[in-house]
């Protein structure tokens, strides 16, 4: 036991949180240089976030449901012994034909849409839906019980079943330049409305997640599908008392969903995964839960003041070509769009490369001090 060697370093750079920063920083950096200095206020408003919805439905099915398969862990090839960039590329081609094809489908099979507002609508539901299936409810009953792109197959057909019931049924066009259009179904829902409602319901599964912010607080004695049951209500409840709540208040609508409520589901990621909740693991269960929570809303009005100063250049220019955004619709596309996915992505196919390992969603345990 004396002779034992400790396990050989993998990538470069420091270890834990340290190599999440470093990834953070960088990340961050590109997304606000590359892809909001360096592309038009149009293409990001009427052609990048549209698509993008549709990019984190697949990255939802590769990494939630399909568990990475089949290059990357926990249900890929990779080991120790094999190329993290050869994981990593592999992954993000798989990521982009999923996409690509979504996208083929929905421009010139069904619904026909041109790509513009109409994805980021529907997109919004659909990534709801994929995250409450994958996030929340963890693909119960099926998931580790079938091929893990069985799973995937089968998650798709329920998300979209769901979204296009809920876009068919429920959904009016109201206030948009397709209110007069046969595509408004005059529900009794407004697209923009849901929009908001359906960002700060996803915030809270986040929040509530086994992984993230509350390590699944106060839930995780409940079971399961029991703890996904209260989660579900729980969370749907809280968005809609912050979503109606900040509109009564006076609020805009994109800053209370687009700048607030995409920062909390950016940090509880970030801080929980990335950062390995950093300043709160010598708590365990219910006060790291609530410190944790503490910590990111501390961090989300640093965040969001500093986007404003950051983004508000881009965002003048977006107001100024008379495009429906602002510069909180510019925080949501940073957050959730591009630096948000691009770490998923960096940890979960390509473990980090080439700086050190990450280490799994949820490290350390709840019940686990360090």
């Amino acid at each position: 036991m004396g002779n034992e060697k400790p396990p050989e370093k993998i990538g470069m750079g420091p270890l834990g949180r340290g190599g999440g920063l470093i990834q953070f920083i960088v990340f961050a950096v590109v997304g606000i240089v590359i892809f909001v200095y360096c592309v038009s206020p149009a293409s990001i408003v009427l052609k990048i976030i549209p698509a993008t919805l549709i990019m984190l439905i697949a990255l939802g099915h590769l990494v939630l449901l399909g568990d990475n398969w089949p290059w990357a862990p926990p249900a890929g090839n990779w080991t120790p012994a094999k190329s993290r960039f050869i994981a990593g590329l592999g992954m993000t081609i798989l990521w982009a034909i999923f996409t690509f094809l979504v996208l083929l489908f929905m421009r010139f099979i069904y619904p026909g849409w041109p790509v513009g507002p109409l994805y980021l609508w529907f997109g919004v539901i659909g990534f709801w839906a994929t995250l409450l299936y994958g996030v929340v409810w963890g693909g119960w009953p099926f998931k580790g019980k079938v091929h893990p792109w069985v799973m995937m197959a089968i998650s798709f057909i329920i998300v979209m079943v769901v979204s296009i019931l809920i876009w068919n049924l429920l959904t009016n066009l109201e206030g948009t330049p397709l209110a007069d259009t046969p595509i408004n179904h005059k529900g009794p829902l407004n697209v923009n409305w849901l929009t908001g409602y359906l960002v700060w319901s996803i915030a809270w599964f986040f929040v509530f997640s086994p992984v993230f912010t509350t390590q699944g607080w106060p839930f995780s004695k409940w079971g399961h599908p029991g703890a996904a049951i209260g989660q579900t209500i729980l969370a749907h409840l809280l968005g809609y008392i912050f979503w109606k709540g900040s509109l009564g208040l006076g609020l805009s609508p994109t800053f209370s969903f687009a700048a607030v409520g995409s920062s909390l589901i950016f940090w509880s990621l970030v801080h929980s995964w990335h950062f390995q909740f950093w300043g709160v693991t010598k708590f365990t269960f219910f006060k790291r839960a609530i410190s944790a929570f503490i910590i990111q809303c501390i961090i989300i009005i640093i965040w969001v003041i500093l986007m404003k100063l950051i983004l508000g250049p881009a965002g003048e220019a977006v107001v100024a070509a008379k495009l429906p955004g602002d510069v909180n619709i510019l925080i949501i596309y940073l957050n959730l769009c591009i630096v948000g996915p691009a770490l998923i992505a960096h940890n979960a196919f390509w473990l980090r490369w080439p700086l050190t390992l990450p280490n799994p969603p949820g490290t350390p345990p709840p019940g686990q001090a360090a």
